[in-house]
């Protein structure tokens, strides 16, 4: 019996180390200040807890592939600070960054252009659900270094890079001066 406890130990151990590599605990997130250019946006708004926007996004992507528009770089852009509002009330807009505005949208997909602007990027090769846990907390020291207020809005762009890999950044616009 003992030996068998000691096996499911192991393994148990074995299993979180495997998904704490494949989800990219150990990987660096970087932050700096870039200019970003304007993005056009094709999105769905959604309305409620930030990690079931999957639904919305998957709509959106549908879209894009019977439309024969690229979807390589998706994003949810995420209004509200979920330490300070109600999880079920969080607003965000999920969708795909496209290379130019699109007029024929279905119903409830809207259009919208990101200004060009200055912002900080935190850039990050792992999964984009352990985001919240590692890469904004990096992002708010980099804030607090340089004595600025962090945004209430994030947006987090899903750049495909091949079939296993996606690079996440995370963009926080800075103030205009």
């Amino acid at each position: 019996m003992k030996i068998v406890f000691i096996g499911v130990v192991i393994f148990a151990i074995g299993i979180i180390g495997w998904a704490s590599i494949k989800m990219g605990f150990y990987k660096d997130v970087t932050v700096a200040e870039q200019d970003m250019p304007e993005m056009h946006l094709v999105y769905l708004e959604h309305i409620g807890p930030y990690h079931k926007i999957l639904d919305s996004l998957e709509k959106v992507e549908a879209w894009a592939k019977d439309a024969k528009v690229d979807c390589s770089k998706s994003f949810g852009h995420f209004l509200d600070d979920p330490e300070v509002v109600e999880h079920e009330r969080l607003r965000s807009h999920v969708g795909c960054i496209v290379d130019q505005n699109k007029t024929d949208l279905p119903e409830n997909f809207k259009m919208q252009n990101l200004p060009a602007g200055k912002y900080v990027v935190a850039e990050f090769m792992g999964s984009p659900a352990i985001g919240p846990m590692k890469v904004y907390k990096k992002a708010r020291q980099y804030f607090f270094d340089k004595g600025l207020t962090p945004p209430e809005d994030a947006m987090e762009v899903y750049n495909r890079i091949d079939e296993k890999t996606m690079k996440t950044s995370y963009l926080f616009r800075l103030p205009i001066k």
